[in-house]
């Protein structure tokens, strides 16, 4: 969290304006605008609201929160009034589990950064200082809240929609926070992404001036810090974020940053605002489950379990009921009898006349079996609209000891019900976040930069795409994977017969794709310029080795030709005539001289 000169702590995405009402009259910035379009957009969400509250009330009673209900409850009161069977909210942890591991796992690497030029990932040291920012980003991550907070999203995503919002942080670099449903409104764009995002929040005077600064809040704030009353002392504060119709990048200043962000008091004058500034790219990306239409708001999976999620509320209470009755029927006798006292102890005795005996009103005879029958169907149909029976299959499975291969099938299943959902989410969600979270630490200038001034423009030049490893996108890849598998055991049985066929296969390509494929970091991985450089290197000292085999095969010959050589000189020296004669030496006129 920032600072203004004096000390006063900022909400992230701008600096502070000393008399944000003046700005506001400067800029052509109508508070009074601002709050007729925040109140069309939470007249819009009536409608979805009641849906969301009815999937609270039966299904999820701790998540959400709605002004309505909760000004008058504390957030330790029981909301579970009406849950009389726990499966819809065991069902939710374990598909916001099983999305958590699917999509962004903490244990794993989910994302990769890479060059929409394939051959510069491939080809140049520069794709090892995308992995290397790639590695920074995790660390980041993992240090910061940003793991609980989109757990807290996948939870919501019940209701059909989550956002989470992304705030520079001074201590880990990036902060995050989950809006619960009920406090919020949004808008949608011509391309249908969220554009306009509202919050509403309560905060305390204390809280007020300790994000706002005391000059810019109201006077009645101020007093109530003078008068102690800053913890007690409640206020609405509304948070707008929209395109900023007056963004220019050519000026300094938040306020002319692409997306204008304001806070005000609901009970503010119409020309005061807490805060105005703005952000560089889109702070609060919205996580939507399925949309249908031109519907800005989402449906999730507590949509499509809300009528058996009320169904079985309501046998499970008629079966606490019936077993209740048959072990505690209701009792008839006579008004005598209840005045002396009826003991309903187990094993207890009292006394009557035969005229008053105590007995049961009447017999219950409903059958349970039947009942508790249905309640089990309600619940596989409940987890099945939770995906909960997908994400338990390899626990749920009998035979433990699958093979990676089935594990892989496994996860296609997966895919094949929840592809529709993976896409929405990485394109509209997990993308924004990424680039947001890259943006905000690009500018603290927490990335490392090139030495070599010629690497660093390219890397300015070139465009960067996203690759998701995670499982679940894993899983849409395994069909490539697969044909390559099945490719390559195909050339090497066509190989036995004819060798020449292995010609056809560009060997290094294959690694490159299979690689890119399974994301496997491009750091572990040789450039094509170094493995050509190795195979020239290779190649040389296999030319150099095969010339000292060729000179030791030459010594090699000459070695018994020259032995034979000395042999019969020796043999002539020794007085062998025909060796002499063979050799040239005419032994009769030696002897005839001698």
């Amino acid at each position: 969290m920032e600072r203004d000169k004096q000390g006063a702590r900022l909400p992230p995405g701008g600096i502070s304006l000393v008399k944000m009402s003046d700005v506001g009259r400067r800029l052509n910035i109508s508070k009074r605008r601002i709050r007729q379009q925040v109140s069309a957009m939470l007249q819009k969400r009536t409608a979805y609201e009641t849906r969301w509250k009815a999937i609270r009330d039966y299904q999820l009673p701790y998540i959400g929160y709605f002004d309505d209900r909760d000004d008058e409850q504390t957030m330790a009161d029981r909301k579970d009034r009406h849950i009389y069977n726990s499966t819809t909210w065991q069902a939710n942890q374990i598909f916001a589990a099983g999305v958590m591991s699917g999509l962004t796992p903490p244990s794993r690497k989910w994302f990769r950064l890479s060059f929409s030029n394939k051959e510069l990932t491939d080809n140049s040291d520069i794709g090892k200082l995308l992995d290397q920012r790639m590695d920074i980003m995790n660390d980041v991550l993992e240090k910061s809240n940003f793991y609980t907070a989109i757990h807290s999203c996948y939870l919501e995503l019940a209701f059909g929609q989550a956002p989470l919002g992304i705030f520079p942080d001074s201590r880990y670099g990036v902060h995050f926070t989950a809006y619960p449903v009920g406090s919020y409104a949004y808008e949608c764009g011509p391309d249908g992404l969220v554009n306009t995002f509202v919050h509403r929040m309560k905060m305390s005077a204390q809280q007020l001036v300790d994000k706002f600064g005391r000059e810019n809040v109201t006077q009645a704030v101020r007093d109530e810090i003078d008068n102690g009353a800053g913890v007690r002392a409640v206020h609405r504060v509304v948070w707008f974020v929209t395109p900023n119709r007056l963004a220019a990048p050519d000026k300094l200043g938040s306020i002319y940053m692409p997306f204008l962000s304001a806070y005000y008091l609901e009970e503010s004058d119409e020309d005061e605002f807490l805060y105005l500034g703005g952000f560089e790219e889109w702070p609060v990306p919205v996580a939507r489950y399925i949309i249908t239409g031109n519907d800005a708001y989402g449906k999730g999976p507590g949509w499509y379990a809300e009528g058996d999620a009320k169904a079985l509320q309501l046998m499970e209470k008629d079966l606490l009921t019936a077993v209740e009755l048959g072990v505690k029927p209701p009792m008839q006798t006579t008004a005598e009898t209840v005045a002396k006292g009826i003991n309903l102890v187990p094993g207890g005795k009292t006394y009557v006349r035969q005229d008053g005996s105590v007995k049961p009103l009447f017999q219950v005879q409903t059958d349970i079996g039947d009942l508790r029958t249905e309640i089990t169907q309600l619940e596989d149909r409940i987890k099945e609209a939770y995906n909960a029976n997908l994400f338990m299959m390899l626990n749920e499975m009998e035979n433990k000891t699958m093979t990676a291969r089935e594990v892989i099938e496994r996860n296609q299943e997966k895919m094949t019900v929840l592809g529709p959902v993976v896409q929405r989410m990485q394109y509209e969600f997990l993308s924004k976040i990424i680039e947001r979270v890259y943006m905000i630490l690009d500018r603290a200038q927490v990335f490392p930069q090139p030495e070599d001034p010629a690497v660093q423009e390219m890397l300015a030049q070139q465009d960067i795409k996203i690759e998701y490893i995670s499982p679940l996108a894993q899983a849409q890849k395994v069909a490539g994977l697969t044909n390559i598998e099945q490719f390559y055991a195909f050339l090497m049985n066509l190989a036995q017969a004819n060798p020449d066929v292995l010609d056809k296969l560009n060997f290094p390509e294959t690694v490159n794709r299979y690689a890119d494929m399974l994301g496997t970091p491009v750091a572990i991985l040789r450039t094509d310029d170094e493995y050509e450089r190795l195979q020239q290197a290779k190649a040389e000292k296999q030319a150099q080795m095969e010339q000292l085999q060729q000179a030791k095969q030459v010594a090699d010959m000459a070695a018994p030709a020259a032995q034979a050589a000395k042999n019969a000189a020796q043999a002539a020296q020794d007085g062998n005539p025909a060796l002499q004669q063979l050799m040239g030496a005419d032994t009769l006129g030696y002897g005839q001289g001698g």
